[in-house]
């Protein structure tokens, strides 16, 4: 029996938090049944947090931890760490297979407060120069 077997429970809170479109859940169950046995969930990551701000990601997960939050539909796991989670307050996740590069797409995702600003001395990414 892997860890996510042993912790599975629907996490209200994080279902309320990240919604997941039907169209991702139906891409998301397949990618899921196509891992066999290598998985059992997938499981949401934020990464980075630079100037360019937060990634969004997804692999692959065959155990959960103590701070891990689970979204369970009838068709898949979703498995979200508590970090990650705060970072995805109000998201949503979709797959998009409308073009000629299918993906999927986090929208309204955490987008980092402004710092800086391109003044001399100024803090934050591309914090400029004193007009030499």
């Amino acid at each position: 029996m892997t860890a996510l077997a042993q912790t599975e429970r629907t996490d209200v809170n994080a279902k309320n938090l990240l919604q997941i479109t039907a169209s991702a859940r139906t891409k998301l169950a397949e990618l899921l049944t196509e891992a066999g046995d290598e998985a059992s969930a997938i499981r949401v990551f934020v990464s980075g947090g630079g100037c360019g701000g937060m990634a969004y990601g997804m692999t692959y997960a065959d155990q959960t931890t103590d701070y891990d939050h689970v979204i369970e539909t009838p068709e898949l796991k979703v498995v979200v760490d508590a970090v990650a989670l705060n970072f995805l307050h109000g998201a949503e996740i979709d797959f998009t297979a409308d073009s000629l590069n299918p993906a999927f797409v986090f929208r309204n995702a955490y987008t980092a407060p402004k710092v800086g600003g391109g003044g001399c001395g100024s803090g934050g990414c591309g914090g400029g120069g004193c007009g030499r």
